[in-house]
């Protein structure tokens, strides 16, 4: 890896890095799903600063070119991080579900308390 590009690798890596916990203090994101960008961010700043790391990768996986071993690592995470969103999707479609039987429900006993209160 050439030190031009692990110098850039770096820099965009720890730019990442501050920017997130910048959101985090902002409170514009929240804790627990900004470590999964925190560590990911701190992986790259590792293999930017030690890239031996992804030759060994490559090395035991067998994989031809260490560039390639990059790209599959990151495809996995981001498929792992695309599972992840979809099982948190679903979980919070089924509590709106579950809010919305709830308000309606709500609202029917309040309407029969009205009718029962103007007879």
């Amino acid at each position: 890896m050439g030190l031009k590009l692990q110098i850039g690798l770096f820099l965009a890596s720890f730019v990442s890095v501050i920017f997130v916990l910048r959101c985090v203090i902002k409170n514009k994101m929240n804790i627990h799903y900004s470590m999964i960008w925190i560590l990911w961010g701190i992986g790259m700043i590792m293999i930017s600063i030690f890239p031996q790391i992804i030759y060994s990768i490559s090395n035991i996986l067998s994989v031809q070119v260490p560039v390639n071993t990059v790209f599959l690592i990151m495809i996995f995470l981001l498929y792992c991080l695309t599972f992840y969103i979809y099982l948190k999707l679903s979980k919070h479609n089924e509590e709106i579900i579950n809010l919305n039987y709830e308000i309606a429900s709500l609202k029917k006993k309040v309407e029969e308390l009205l009718v029962q209160r103007h007879d």
